[in-house]
């Protein structure tokens, strides 16, 4: 009989590993969860600032501004004549560059274009507001 008690308890030992075990696992899971949210589906936010291109680059550029820290990872809708087309980037009015998963079609070189975007930042060298995850609005 002794035999088959011992089937039905957990030994000490086992009981602070199983326990060791269950918050390891339990921290890891919300680590997880934490590191890996959803990403940002940026198309379907709205815009903290909306305007010119040169307007934006100005708000950077201006050394007694706070250099934009109000728009850093915040999306942005920009509108300007394209200046410069490459692979996946559009240039607005030399003052900004979006960044494409994919340049959309039909857009071609002195058209107005409004893009919606997250800003990234000034580039001190280049002279242009960055902003990524790009899709053009009507």
């Amino acid at each position: 009989m002794g035999g088959v008690y011992y089937l039905y308890t957990i030994h000490p030992v086992m009981k602070k590993m199983l326990i060791v075990v269950l918050l390891v696992a339990l921290v890891g899971s919300g680590l997880y969860f934490y590191s890996y949210k959803d990403h940002r589906d940026i198309a379907s936010e709205d815009a903290v600032f909306t305007g010119s291109a040169i307007a934006f680059k100005e708000s950077f550029s201006q050394p007694t501004s706070s250099s934009g820290d109000g728009v850093l990872n915040q999306t942005v809708v920009v509108t300007g004549i394209v200046s410069s087309l490459e692979t996946n980037t559009i240039t607005l009015n030399d003052a900004l560059v979006a960044q494409f998963e994919q340049l959309p079609a039909g857009v071609q070189q002195n058209d107005m274009i409004s893009v919606k975007g997250r800003c990234i930042g000034y580039d001190d060298l280049f002279l242009v507001v960055l902003i990524d995850q790009s899709t053009i609005v009507d």
